[in-house]
């Protein structure tokens, strides 16, 4: 060992000491060297760098001061006031303590990135989750004061419906007679056939009302906007450009005002452009008047937005409105008595159904930082423990307690700011690798980045980080007996049982917080599980999708729309490959509805209060059934000689819709209709119930009927709607490999229909789970990491209580003890922490399954055996844990334990 003697007295001759001050301050300062230069070497630093980096400790001014201080004893000086004393003081001190603590970071790498790696995974996977969340829920709309905006919707409770849409005459009536809202507009989701001298595409557009720009509060960037003439039936044909169309198609020429284009066939006036952020209705390529009748009674086909006006409330809004909605009924609109206006906020209508998982993914990442805390906090605490004859030299050197606790905070803040800036860097990989593998289509208003929040929220919980884990350690270990350290055998303060309580109360935390969220993670995994050995109804292997649109100018008849279907079928059905084909007004997981009332003949009536199931509706042709796979449970299905106009009215029903109007009875030779009509529908055929809206959601009664008779019976809403058709294709090989050959007949039969949205079913069956699997799989990734963490805290908290006991355990080993004794009472201390954790934790974990309930499908909230396994897996985990440091004290040789220190 280097003597540093000489150096230090060098170093103290300016302050003229007494012989005997001087030798004992010497002594004190050569004992703390000592200390620095073995860790130094422990942590395999070259002998001349130790040397080096030892002596480095005397230029520590504050080091030598309090040692001349402690000597001379010298009155308390009167505080300097000022900012140069506050430079001077506060400053340097912190300066001090930041070199200090870089270079105790450098002495100890293995710990220091242990620290920093652990906490860089739970910022990581806060900062990823947090940026979804704030992306989805915090960012501000693109509009102007988007507060005031409301989403416009009509519900049907005793239809067993929770949105309807709007009725025309509802939407006049509502906009002429409220008196909180400053304006209203509706709109509904229209596809079109888009040509332009002799350039054909498909665009997504939107039939809007004419105020739609009012209550955005936008103006076009060029032209004008629609005026209310326009807005009528049988108003004049103009459109509105949205801008990135007019950007990419038209390459920003203002000269397209007044160009004349074709939408289905249809002339077309250019008459603006919209603005850049004119982004709802959401994926409109352009607007065309919505031209509603305000005599359609029947149709709930518009959604609506409104502006409310300032300081109105959203349930005085809900009660204006439903105040006029009531009184149309004594005018003759009697479907109001089951219909009610139902006003969300613009951004939980579109996102609410995200918000109950995004809220939840971030309990879990939350719970999953305390864990790290907890962990790092007991890593802090054992170095601590190994550091007390430093502290113990400081502290006798006149070093305050809040000196001290100052100085490892400032330590454990610097290992939290490196933690969490690699920890930022690393969740914003994350968000980048999430986002980018994101099927589902976003509303084209949200915007993944980060920004100020994003910045605020990761400088908190790094900060909360620290003191979460550095605080308690801190105060723990600035807790030192001085007259211990002075004869050479320092000591913390603690008691050695607080400081075990200390570490047992860390491990039950560990515990009880990694099995609640493994409880979660094991209850959405059973729920995925379950969804995903749900029966579709359908198959969805060698199955091809895609839409066609018939455009009315041209097809505007229904024998024309039906002669098409049936040659596009027959020459589909050439193709070498396909097994069937078909098509169909609303595939499953299409998001398509076309629903109505039915009721039975000599079946069950509607209930006293008018309650009756919206029934979906679904035109389809023969062959459908056949070619998206549907079973068939009694019957027969469509054939060609009932998709005649003239045929006489056949439907097939699903088993819902067959248990609701005649129970147990075979529904075959049945009729039902629409209530009012004179035209009964005879059943045919009963199918398997299908998963229309997805695998996780109720099955809705369902009706299907032949193409050809629908379309010619139906109004001329309807009928419109009939044009856009699915076309569904099995084949007997992949499905991409027709693809070509499909595309050439469509072209070859009407080079003005396109062909869009060609996708398999299994791509859409993947896409409709892809929420839920992403958060059943984050869940398992947080709960592995929660197990690993809690696994390694707990192993390393009994090794540490272990090597602390090594003297007593060797005692009692000398005096008779056998190695099986202490092996047991080794594990038996570990393990009752393991199962109070457990218990703590099944108890939490009861409290928080409350919030899951929404997200559980085909599995209680309570379900014992889940509760149960995890349980038992945690003790596993817990036993293995202890066993080691078990085996490691049952093999302590009692005279070296006896020697130990």
């Amino acid at each position: 060992m280097p003597d540093w003697k000489e150096a230090i007295r060098t170093r103290l001759a300016p302050a003229k000491l007494d012989p005997a001050s001087e030798a004992e301050v010497v002594e004190e300062l050569a004992q703390h060297l000592d200390n620095c230069y073995e860790e130094l070497q422990a942590s395999g630093i070259p002998d001349e760098e130790c040397h080096r980096r030892a002596l480095a400790e005397l230029e520590d001014r504050d080091l030598l001061a309090t040692g001349v201080r402690l000597a001379q004893r010298p009155p308390s000086p009167t505080p300097a006031i000022g900012i140069a004393a506050f430079k001077g003081g506060y400053l340097n001190g912190v300066i001090h303590d930041l070199k200090f603590s870089f270079r105790n970071i450098r002495a100890k790498p293995s710990f220091s990135l242990t620290v920093i790696g652990m906490l860089a995974l739970g910022i990581a996977c806060n900062a990823a989750i947090f940026s979804i969340f704030n992306s989805l829920f915090l960012h501000p709309l693109p509009f102007a004061e988007p507060d005031q905006l409301v989403d416009l919707d009509e519900t049907a409770p005793k239809w067993n419906l929770r949105y309807v849409g709007v009725s025309c005459p509802d939407s006049y009536e509502w906009r002429k007679d409220n008196s909180t809202f400053h304006s209203m507009a509706f709109f509904r989701g229209v596809g079109y056939n888009l040509s332009d001298r002799g350039r054909a595409q498909r665009a997504d557009g939107a039939q809007v009302s004419h105020d739609m720009l009012d209550v955005l509060r936008l103006k076009p960037l060029i032209g004008r906007n629609f005026a209310p003439e326009e807005d009528k039936p049988g108003g004049a044909k103009v459109m509105l450009l949205n801008y990135d169309l007019w950007r990419t198609m038209f390459r920003s020429d203002p000269k397209v005002l007044g160009r004349i284009l074709k939408l289905d066939d249809e002339a077309y006036t250019v008459i603006g452009v919209l603005p850049h952020e004119a982004v709802f209705p959401d994926r409109a390529a352009l607007w065309v008047p919505l031209q509603a009748d305000p005599n359609n009674i029947s149709s709930y086909y518009l959604s609506g937005v409104g502006r409310l006006r300032p300081g109105a409330s959203l349930e005085h809004a809900r009660a204006d409105l439903l105040r006029i909605h009531k009184a149309m009924i004594s005018d003759g609109h009697r479907l109001n008595e089951f219909t009610f206006p139902v006003l969300t906020p613009l951004r939980d209508r579109y996102l609410g159904d995200l918000k109950t998982v995004s809220r939840v993914l971030l309990g879990a990442v939350g719970i999953l930082l305390l864990i790290t805390s907890v962990n790092i906090a007991a890593l802090v605490t054992m170095r601590g423990s190994s550091r007390l004859r430093e502290i113990a030299i400081r502290t006798a050197m006149g070093a305050s307690r809040g000196r001290i606790v100052a100085q490892l905070l400032t330590e454990n803040i610097v290992l939290a700011a490196a933690g969490g800036a690699f920890g930022v860097l690393l969740g914003a990989a994350c968000l980048r690798a999430m986002v980018s593998r994101i099927p589902v289509v976003m509303p084209q208003w949200i915007t993944f980045s980060l920004d100020w929040r994003f910045a605020v929220f990761c400088v908190v919980m790094t900060g909360a980080a620290a003191l979460l884990f550095g605080l308690a350690p801190a105060l723990q270990a600035s807790a030192v007996d001085i007259r211990g350290s002075l004869q050479g055998t320092a000591a913390c303060t603690t008691p050695p049982s607080s400081r075990r309580t200390t570490f047992g109360v860390l491990v039950v935390c560990e515990i009880a917080l990694a099995l609640m969220v493994s409880i979660s993670a094991s209850l959405l995994v059973q729920a995925f599980r379950k969804v995903l050995h749900t029966d579709p109804g359908f198959r969805s292997d060698n199955i091809s999708t895609f839409r066609i649109n018939l455009p009315d100018a041209a097809y505007d008849k229904p024998a024309l729309k039906i002669a098409y279907f049936d040659k596009l079928l027959t020459r589909l059905l050439a193709l070498p490959g396909i097994r069937a084909a078909g098509a169909t007004s609303a595939p499953p997981l299409g998001g398509d509805h076309w629903g109505g009332q039915f009721e039975a003949e000599g079946g069950r009536d509607a209930g006293p209060q008018g309650e009756n199931p919206e029934v979906l509706r679904v035109a389809a042709t023969p062959g459908y059934a056949d070619a998206i796979g549907m079973t068939l449970l009694q019957g027969r299905t469509f054939e060609e000689r009932d998709d005649r106009p003239d045929s006489p009215l056949v439907v097939l029903v699903n088993e819902t819709l067959a248990k609701h109007f005649w129970g147990n009875e075979s529904p075959i030779g049945k009729r039902i209709r629409q209530p009012g009509a004179k035209d009964w529908y005879q059943v045919i055929g009963l199918l398997r119930d299908e998963k229309h809206d997805g695998l996780d959601e109720e099955v809705k009664p369902s009706v299907f009927q032949p193409y050809s008779t629908t379309i010619s019976t139906v109004d001329h809403n309807d009928a419109r709607a009939l044009s856009a058709m699915t076309i569904i294709l099995r084949s007997s090989m992949d499905p991409e490999m027709a693809a070509g050959a499909v595309r050439e007949i469509v072209r070859g039969m009407d080079p003005e229909v396109s062909m869009y949205r060609v996708e398999t079913m299994a791509e859409q069956m993947d896409r409709s789970l892809w929420t839920r699997r992403a958060y059943s799989w984050l869940f398992g990734v947080f709960a592995m990491i929660a197990i690993l963490l809690a696994a390694a805290g707990v192993y390393g908290t009994v090794s540490y209580t272990v090597s602390q006991r090594t003297q007593e355990i060797g005692i009692r080993m000398a005096l008779g003890a056998q190695p099986a004794q202490v092996l047991g009472q080794v594990l038996l201390d570990g393990m009752a922490l393991v199962s109070i954790g457990v218990a703590t934790g099944l108890a939490g974990g009861l409290w928080a399954m409350g919030l899951l309930r929404t997200l559980l499908f085909g599995v209680s909230s309570h379900d014992p055996l889940i509760y149960v396994a995890v349980a038992l897996g945690m003790l596993c985990v817990g036993l293995l844990a202890n066993f080691v440091p078990a085996c490691r004290a049952a093999s302590v040789d009692p005279m070296r334990a006896l020697h130990f220190e």
